[in-house]
């Protein structure tokens, strides 16, 4: 890290998002009070409010939802990003990896929610390119192999 980089803080986006979800399964997440997270920000941009410098690391924090109705399984994926400094789950330092961060089950309304956390510290590196969301896919193929 250079001496001028150091001084303007580490940059990360700061945005939420989701994959595509279809509209039928937009239906069907509200026939069962589920809602989506909130988007917000515009996850391309490196500037204003769509950026943060206040943490030693940039973090994507993925959701991965799956829900069975009526005989169809769907499953979508929403995320935010942001600065940290701390990890959230157990307040340590985080390092250039991911952590899962363990499965909520409704058996009520049917659906299951995993969570992975993914940490890096350089400039930006919390995109959706490059080798952070490759990390990101392989842990969450991971979690679907594993969930089937």
């Amino acid at each position: 890290m250079t001496f001028a980089s150091s001084l303007d803080g580490l940059k990360c986006h700061q945005c939420g998002g989701a994959e595509k979800i279809p509209k039928f399964a937009k239906t069907a997440l509200s026939k069962l009070n589920i809602t989506v997270d909130s988007l917000f920000g515009d996850c391309k941009k490196t500037s204003g409010s769509d950026m943060c410098t206040n943490g030693t690391f940039c973090i994507k924090r993925a959701k991965v939802y799956q829900i069975g109705y009526s005989g169809v399984n769907l499953k979508w994926t929403s995320y935010t990003k942001g600065c940290a400094a701390l990890r959230e789950d157990n307040l340590g330092v985080p390092s250039n990896q991911c952590y899962e961060l363990g499965e909520v089950s409704n058996n009520t309304n049917g659906y299951t929610a995993k969570r992975v956390d993914c940490y890096c510290n350089k400039d930006f590196c919390n995109s959706s390119q490059g080798p952070f969301s490759t990390i990101i896919m392989t842990v969450l193929l991971v979690l679907v192999k594993i969930s089937m």
